[in-house]
């Protein structure tokens, strides 16, 4: 699938803010501990961050822990660059009651077009579900005629949220994710999403994923969708993230990824990480007392992968029990420092070596 952008719009920056329905999707509460406190009304909260927002500026928030009794959409509707906010260490808590929306949710309604905002900004501070509540953050743009583009979300912890910690749809692209830990939800701790308008969908890309820790989510820590099966995002990098004890693999990359760069898979369900088509790991580390018995389980249709650098260990009585890779169907696949060729589990058309 080819990739369809337009350039990116410039001029003056305007907003238009209106609550709309979040998506309504699987939902499952996660089984975690309360973590919850005291917290004032989020109505000053949500006044200052629409207002920022609308000004194309970040949200200096420092009034403490915020309790949102209703969900917070903005629908970006002109273009602009560089909103958001620092949540200076505060705790959002979303206490409405309904897994049919999430916290926040900031999106390009698919009627509007050439409409760019780039530069979002999230950071600092942690997102918990104390009652039933969708997702804790989701960017939308469900057409390839607009985008959300150059984001940045860093320094968050988001648990217990029924589905998802994050949610990105559609064109949503060029993103960098730092030291975000997303634990105890009930599906994925992040979801990248193909999604959009017949003929005009948007599309992830050019993800980037650096630190934190994807742990005891009720699926996988990141997993990849799409409308379309078989076309889910592939362009994801991830960097010295850990993956720990998923009931789902660490990572289900459906159609593939650009590359797993020292990153940790402990006891995920099944796998550390789960892969169609193509994809490069190197430096990542599997361990496992059993529940995780293989790395990676791939099934390549005319692709490669490598794997370069990377062990894989048993304990608590799975020692020497464990495989670098379970792999299927036809491709290439190559080893680098990385074991033997006994280390891996191939059936079907498949070409291994080591070098």
């Amino acid at each position: 699938m080819m990739l369809k952008r337009r350039g990116l719009v410039s001029g003056a920056s305007v907003l238009a803010l209106a609550s709309s329905g979040a998506l309504a999707q699987n939902k499952q509460l996660a089984s975690a501990p309360t973590l919850v406190a005291a917290a004032a009304d989020s109505t000053g909260f949500e006044s200052a961050l629409r207002a920022k927002v609308a000004a194309g500026e970040v949200l200096n928030w420092t009034g403490g822990t915020v309790r949102l009794r209703r969900p917070i959409n903005i629908d970006v509707t002109h273009s602009m660059v560089g909103p958001g906010v620092d949540l200076n260490g505060a705790k959002v808590i979303a206490d409405f009651n309904d897994r049919s929306q999430r916290a926040i949710t900031i999106r390009i309604p698919p009627a509007f077009k050439n409409v760019s905002l780039r530069g979002l900004k999230i950071f600092n501070g942690t997102f918990v579900a104390d009652t039933p509540a969708l997702d804790a953050i989701g960017l939308l743009c469900l057409a390839n005629h607009s985008w959300i583009n150059s984001w940045k979300i860093m320094n968050l912890d988001v648990e217990q949220f029924s589905r998802d910690g994050l949610f990105f749809a559609g064109n949503v692209f060029e993103g960098e994710l730092h030291a975000v830990t997303c634990g105890s939800n009930g599906r994925n701790g992040i979801t990248f999403r193909h999604e959009g308008i017949k003929e005009d969908a948007g599309l992830v890309s050019a993800i980037s994923v650096f630190g934190g820790q994807m742990r005891k989510n009720g699926n996988a820590g990141i997993e990849t969708q799409s409308a379309i099966a078989y076309r889910e995002p592939h362009d994801l990098n991830i960097r010295q993230t850990y993956f720990v004890e998923n009931k789902g693999p660490g990572l289900n990359a459906v159609a593939g990824f650009s590359r797993a760069d020292g990153c940790g898979f402990i006891n995920n369900g099944g796998c550390g990480i789960n892969m169609m088509n193509h994809g490069r790991l190197s430096d990542c580390q599997g361990s496992t007392h059993g529940v995780q018995p293989y790395l990676v389980k791939a099934f390549l249709n005319n692709g490669d992968m490598v794997i370069d650098s990377c062990r894989t260990e048993g304990f608590s009585g799975f020692e020497g029990k464990t495989r670098l890779a379970k792999i299927s169907g036809k491709g290439n696949v190559t080893l680098r420092d990385s074991g033997q060729l006994s280390d891996l589990e191939i059936s079907g058309d498949i070409t291994a070596k080591v070098v």
